[in-house]
């Protein structure tokens, strides 16, 4: 279980195709690394497993499946690409952010970007499919690219998000353009609630 609440960005350094997947070497420099071979860890909001460590910890390797490809925006990857990383949550932790379980839905196109009030405000406006619409609501918790975020308003398939200078900062969102692709995780209170209503 994660929280939605980025704890550093990492690099893509070197990716490799297999015949149903793909091999990522990603940097990182987390605060008090303590990654392990088959930890878990979210990479832009999906969960992902630790397959190799290198360099005190400062390197590590994931292998993301076809589905994890093609159901999130891995596939977008090059070599630079910022990532946002978080490892998962410990008993011990603070419950910040809300209930992220690094299980991407799908993925939602930037349409639009505003930075007002001297860059203390950054507006974005992200489309999904309908797939993904009818789980996300006005004032509800939502997963963008691995942080946690509110939901402004809701207008059918495009909703708002308002970011503050500290979320652009520590996270690859200041690298979110319009027309970038970003990974959604919808509530999964609002999937429960559909499944019970559905029963």
């Amino acid at each position: 279980m994660f929280t939605g609440l980025v704890e550093g960005k990492g690099k893509i350094i070197a990716k490799e195709k297999s015949l149903d997947g793909m091999y990522y070497w990603i940097e990182c420099n987390l605060i008090e690394n303590d990654l392990k071979m088959g930890d878990s860890i979210t990479i832009n909001g999906a969960c992902q497993t630790v397959t190799e460590l290198k360099e005190n910890r400062s390197k590590f390797k994931i292998y993301s499946s076809f589905k994890t490809l093609e159901l999130t925006n891995f596939n977008t990857f090059d070599i630079g690409t910022e990532v946002n990383l978080e490892r998962a949550l410990l008993p011990s932790s603070r419950m910040g952010g809300h209930i992220v379980q690094g299980h991407v839905d799908g993925i939602g196109k930037i349409i639009f970007k505003e930075i007002k009030d001297n860059g203390n405000i950054y507006i974005f406006k992200i489309e999904v499919n309908d797939n993904l619409k009818r789980y996300i609501v006005e004032r509800g918790s939502i997963t963008i690219d691995g942080i946690s975020l509110t939901v402004v308003s809701i207008l059918d398939n495009i909703f708002e998000l308002v970011l503050i200078p500290e979320t652009i900062k520590k996270t690859n969102a200041s690298n979110w353009e319009v027309n970038s692709i970003v990974n959604i995780e919808t509530d999964i209170m609002a999937r429960y609630l559909e499944k019970f209503n559905k029963d």
